[in-house]
This record gives C-alpha cells, structure tokens and sequence, in this order.
C-alpha cells in the first residue's frame, strides 16, 4: 500500500493514542514534554485546537491514564472506573458523566491509553489488573448513552488461554494490545503472555483472535507462532485496530525480524497483510495511528510531526 501526502502539521508534542469522528476530523492524546501533562489535541484539514486534561499530577505517576474513546462524532475520555468526561460542542468543555455499576469491578482496575473501537455504544476497554508491569490483560464493557448522558459498566473478562497454542503460562491470561466490538464479536490481538520484558527479551507470541464477551475464543485468525523457538533473535509485533474496523495496524517492535521494523497493514475484509510505503520526507519512523475514510493519520516518531495521508492514486 503507498500513501500520499494530504497535509502535514508543524512539530507537535509526542503522541501516545487516537480516535476518529470522522474522514476529517480526529483527537490525539498527547502529553507535554516540559510540564508532562496530558493534553488533547482536535484536529482536521483546517483545524488545530489544543485542549488540556485536568490533572495534578505528572503523567508517569498516575495509577489511571486517559482512554480517548469516540462514539457517534463524540468525543471523551475516562478518567477512572467512577468517571468519564465527554465534550460538549456547545460549551466548549468536558462534561462528567458518572459511570454506574463499578462494584462489579476487580479491586484492582488501571487503566493505560488504550483505545476502545466499537461499532455500538457498548466499548471493550482494556486494563491492568493484577499490577504486572503496564501490560493489559483484561476487558471491562462500558455502556455509554451520549444522549441521555449516562454510563454503566456491564461486565469484566480476560481471554481463556486454552486457544492459543503457545501461551505456556495459565497464571496470567494473554496480554491485550487492542480491542474491537464489532457486530456482537469482540475481536483482540494480543501481544504474548510472557510477565518478562519484551524490549529486553522479545514476545513469545502474538496473535489476532475472534471471541465473545466471556473471553472465549471462537477462532485464531492469525498465530505467529513461538517466536523464541523460531530463532534467537528478539522479535515481537504491536496491534493496533483503526476506529475505521477496516483495518488492525501491526507495527513490529524490533528491526531484525522478517519485515525489518517496517509497519504492515492487515486489511480485515480481505484478511490480506501489507507493507506501508510512506512519502518521502517520512524520516525513519513514521506510524500508521488511525484510520477513517479516506485519510490515514500518521504520525513522525523522529520529527514529532503529524500528517494526514491517502491511498495514492496511481495505485487504485
């Protein structure tokens, strides 16, 4: 797949998460290098409008990062397992919303960045809840009723592990690096079960799978394999799906496997994997973040910058 360039934005601060709210329009979580706050900024072809999070604390230090979700053209993000705070158009502000049925939740409940992706209202978020490292090995469902303002959560699973062929540790359930609720299916791609340090020591595995909101897996769509018994070198690849639920973004950790540390696209209708080409200027590290529509939103690692993209058209 080769992109081309729609519009590229000057120098921004380092982005850790994206949701859409349309082909135009998305909102990125980001944070201040010299404050290190967490700030959101709203972007499109024609806007750029930093918004900043109410917090006291540095963004290393707290025990729940922001999850940005999107629902309808809305926009929010939570803020722990009591509350989440939408934006309001009219206002120009966030609104908190109180979020029902917490008690149904583990004691121990962090949350880390990631993205929810649903077709509905109802979002699969990912958290920590046995305090390994940063690693999310479980899904609470939250309803959320933009209209009515209302929230709830519905119930809290991790995935069984029966079904994927190299997870060797049944202590922990497999890791979770991105989840989609798409026509009554949760789908998953997990990044290994290993509790050891991936950046020292390399995944034992990752897989994308489809299951149900118990946490059974119905079908492994694609299986790495062991990678520690493939070779010796360190290997490992991060899943990331778009708000678009066309595509699961993978973006490999190391740069001595088989793609050479170059993002791939997996397109999810015709189950067929990709290589990105980017536009020249790119640098060395740019990365797919979200897709909607037409426009893929990439972000310059090394530059810190951001671009808007599309399929170039030579290639339709």
């Amino acid at each position: 797949m080769t992109l081309e360039l729609v519009k590229k934005f000057e120098q921004i601060n380092p982005i850790l998460t994206a949701t859409t709210l349309d082909e135009n329009t998305a909102v990125f979580l980001s944070y201040n290098e010299e404050s290190m706050y967490y700030q959101l900024l709203l972007v499109s072809e024609s806007t750029y409008k930093i918004i900043h999070l109410d917090y006291k604390e540095k963004h290393y230090s707290l025990e729940n990062h922001p999850v940005l979700f999107s629902i309808d053209k809305h926009f929010g993000w939570i803020k722990n397992q009591n509350e989440l705070l939408l934006y309001s158009y009219e206002n120009q502000a966030f609104e908190s919303i109180q979020i029902g049925n917490s008690p149904i939740l583990p004691k121990r409940f962090n949350l880390t960045w990631r993205v929810p992706i649903s077709d509905s209202s109802v979002l699969p978020v990912c958290f920590n809840g046995d305090g390994i490292n940063h690693d999310t090995r479980y899904l609470a469902f939250l309803a959320v009723d933009i209209i009515k303002k209302q929230a709830h959560w519905e119930s809290w699973t991790s995935l069984e592990t029966t079904e994927f062929a190299h997870h060797q540790d049944n202590t922990y359930p497999p890791k979770i690096d991105t989840a989609m609720w798409k026509e009554d299916g949760l789908y998953v791609f997990s990044s290994g079960g290993q509790i050891t340090s991936v950046n020292k020591w390399g995944m034992d595995y990752y897989a994308f799978a489809k299951g149900n909101r118990n946490g059974a897996i119905e079908k492994i769509l694609f299986d790495s394999g062991n990678l520690q018994a493939i070779n010796s070198k360190k290997q490992g690849v991060n899943g990331l799906f778009s708000n678009s639920k066309k595509y699961l973004l993978l973006t490999p950790i190391f740069k001595n496997d088989q793609w050479k540390g170059k993002q791939h696209i997996l397109n999810l209708e015709s189950n067929e994997i990709s290589e990105i080409a980017f536009p020249r200027g790119f640098g060395k590290f740019p990365q797919i973040i979200q897709h909607f529509g037409n426009h893929f939103w990439v972000y310059l690692r090394d530059t810190k910058e951001l671009a808007i993209c599309k399929i170039e058209t030579s290639t339709h």
